[in-house]
Parts: C-alpha cells; sequence; structure tokens
C-alpha cells in the first residue's frame, strides 16, 4: 500500500500503479493522502471488509528534506491563479511574501498562522495515531528511484513515472536564525530525515514520536 505524502512525486507514482491495484482512492483529491494511523484504523478494514492483519500488509511512503519540503509548498502556492481575491484558494498564496516569512508562519501554533502555513508535516502520512512512524518503508525524496525499484520488483514490471504538480521556480532565501528556529522547532522531522536509509528501512526511526502543537 502507497501512502502519498504530498509534494514528493507520489502522486505521480499513485498514477502509475492505479492500472495495476485492486483499490485505487483517486477522489476527493486529499484522500489519497490520509495519514497511516487514519489508513489502518479506517480505510484498511473498510477496503478488507473486516480486521486486518497488519503483518501481511506492507505499507510505504516517502519523506522529502524538510526545508526542500516547506520550500516546494511555497513555491507550489505562488502561482498566479491564487493571487486573486476571488480566488478560492487565495488564502494559500504565497506569491507577495519572502520565504523567510514563510517559513515564520510556519513556527505559529496551528490555530493562529495564516493559511498557506496550515501544513501536516513533512512526513505526516507515514505516522501513526501517536505520532511515530508506522509504514514499513519510508524513502527519502531523494531515493525515489529506489522506491520505484522496489515496487517494480514486487510486480515484476518496470514503471514509467509522468511527471506532475511542478512549482514554479522561485528563490529560497532565509536568515540563519529563521533556520535554526526552524530546525528546532521541527526537530523530530529532521532526525527521522536524518536517519533514513537508501532502502526505505525505518529501523532506525521507530522511536521519534512527532507530535506538533
Amino acid at each position: 500500500m502507497l501512502l502519498c505524502q504530498p509534494k514528493t512525486g507520489t502522486t505521480a507514482l499513485h498514477e502509475a500503479l492505479s492500472s495495476e491495484a485492486s483499490t485505487a482512492i483517486r477522489t476527493p483529491p486529499t484522500a489519497k493522502h490520509v495519514p497511516y494511523g487514519t489508513f489502518i484504523n479506517k480505510v484498511a478494514p473498510f477496503i478488507s471488509g473486516g480486521k486486518v492483519d497488519r503483518s501481511k500488509l506492507t505499507v510505504v511512503s516517502v519523506m522529502r528534506e524538510p526545508i526542500d519540503w516547506f520550500g516546494s509548498w511555497y513555491r507550489y502556492n505562488s502561482r498566479g491563479d491564487l493571487a486573486r481575491p476571488g480566488s478560492k484558494f487565495h488564502g494559500k498564496f504565497t506569491g507577495n511574501i519572502s520565504f523567510d516569512d514563510y517559513l515564520k508562519a510556519l513556527l505559529l501554533p496551528r490555530k493562529d498562522a495564516p493559511e498557506y502555513a496550515r501544513l501536516g508535516g513533512p512526513c505526516s502520512v507515514a505516522l501513526d495515531n501517536d505520532g511515530y512512524v508506522g509504514v514499513n518503508k519510508l524513502f527519502r525524496y531523494t531515493d525515489l528511484d529506489a522506491l520505484v525499484d522496489y515496487v517494480s520488483k514486487l510486480l515484476d514490471k518496470p514503471l514509467n513515472l509522468p511527471k506532475s504538480n511542478v512549482s514554479e521556480d522561485r528563490r529560497l532565501d532565509a536568515s540563519g536564525e529563521t533556520l535554526a528556529r526552524v530546525r528546532k522547532h521541527f526537530a523530530p522531522d529532521f532526525e527521522i530525515y536524518d536517519k533514513l536509509r537508501p532502502d526505505g528501512s525505518v529501523a532506525n526511526v521507530t522511536g521519534i514520536c512527532v507530535k506538533r502543537g
């Protein structure tokens, strides 16, 4: 089972796997980004029609380096169609602020943060309901080819990924002070990312808890 973390290229993999899967969740679009905890407790039992044998289920996902992940959202939400005040998602628009200010907004409590800064977290999809990594394999975004190879071997056929969700090219400048605050605030996320292996192994990160304020 592939759980798609936003802004990690997993949407392309999801599209490539849809024709091979017994079940593919396409709508609503946010459904394919359901967190591991929700998937195990609600989605998997619904799909299987009863109790889930976790030992027979392999769940994988992808994590992007936190600053790079934030930068991808910043770029993506700076697109022109969000600039119009009448746009449904105008509150997510980041085209009129610096990346430094964007990062500072991410440090605010969710209830006080502007809409564009209300993100789940760099590895939120891979976490169980207690904030621990629950997936069997968590690949780094830079090791996406390894994930594709892993899935290809399971299917015994090569996979070709289409390119999708391309963000606008925009500079990501931030002060050392702001970056240090972000690293402290999201310390568990950085620790998880730094300990991931090229093969997606999660053995070194299962004891790290990610809790959002």
